[in-house]
């Protein structure tokens, strides 16, 4: 059977999924790259093991959900020996490819079969059994992965604008820790290219440290008076405008994250679309790096 399909929904419905649970935090921006790489897994991983399952089975009459559902189990919970943290995502994938998959081939069967009611309550059990096997088996196998990764920015007092953290920078300090935290002491520079502007200043901090933390919502983001005061502030303050990768000019790849701060327009607005100044000050931000350091 054509698996093209199944492959092609499950990566839609993970991506929007993703989407929607952290578009707050600046996930629309998600949705291609999970795409991208969900679909590339799906057809690369997901197939074949499909494949498989369908030739395990096809002598099988009674059973046979429940069989391919724990082929599907099974090839889904060893990702993690595999990928690591990222097996989540493969887990979630197998679920939503079995139950695509399996709903494709009733629908294209024909007669009173299509439509029986006894199937799609059996592929709905069996697909609950799966998930939450496959789910505790990475949870137990990733409980000893250690704590999350979350980062406490230390801005200058009253700086508005945007900010970069470039990570895997050689030569650069490692970050240091304060208990859970990695702490990003925040540095503010101008940018040659708008000299004698009002967005000339700029946030920036690099670091040799490879790891960032990914769950935005654990991070933490303080002005920092001259005598070291903080002031903590709001998740309205901070938007989140993105980040990736760049490849520098001997091959070597290099993290950066990117974000806007403010403290006199806090509020939804400004938390969801941040600053078109501060938006195009990130892109000549960009260009300079992309020149000075021959990035890629």
């Amino acid at each position: 059977m054509n698996k093209i399909k199944p492959a092609l929904y499950t990566s839609l419905i993970l991506s929007t999924f993703l989407m929607i649970f952290t578009i707050l935090d600046g996930g629309i921006w998600l949705f291609p790259i999970v795409f991208t790489y969900s679909f590339a897994g799906n057809l690369a991983y997901g197939a074949p093991v499909s494949l498989l399952s369908d030739w395990l089975t096809r002598k099988l009459d009674k059973g046979r959900l429940v069989a391919a559902g724990l082929i599907h189990a099974f090839f889904g919970a060893i990702t993690y020996f595999v990928i690591d943290g990222f097996a989540w995502f493969a887990v979630i994938c197998a679920v939503i490819f079995f139950f695509v998959d399996e709903w494709l081939k009733r629908k294209n069967t024909p007669g009173p079969e299509r439509g029986n009611k006894r199937f799609y309550l059996q592929l709905v059990s069996v697909v609950s059994v799966v998930a939450v096997v496959m789910l505790a088996v990475n949870w137990i196998s990733g409980n000893d992965q250690g704590e999350v990764i979350k980062n406490r920015y230390l801005i200058p007092e009253g700086y508005e604008g945007t900010i970069v953290i470039f990570y895997g920078m050689p030569s650069q300090p490692s970050l240091e820790k304060d208990r859970e935290f990695s702490v990003i002491p925040v540095e503010i520079e101008s940018l040659p290219t708008l000299m004698r502007t009002d967005i000339e200043r700029y946030g920036i901090y690099q670091t040799s440290t490879q790891d960032r933390g990914y769950i935005l919502s654990e991070n933490q983001y303080f002005y920092v008076d001259e005598e070291g005061k903080r002031t903590l502030l709001e998740d309205d303050c901070i938007h989140h405008s993105g980040g990736g990768s760049a490849t520098e000019s001997d091959g070597g790849e290099i993290v950066y994250d990117e974000f806007q701060v403010t403290n006199t327009s806090c509020g939804e607005e400004f938390s969801l679309e941040g600053n078109e100044r501060y938006s195009a000050q990130g892109r000549e931000i960009g260009k300079y790096y992309n020149d000075w350091q021959g990035l890629d």
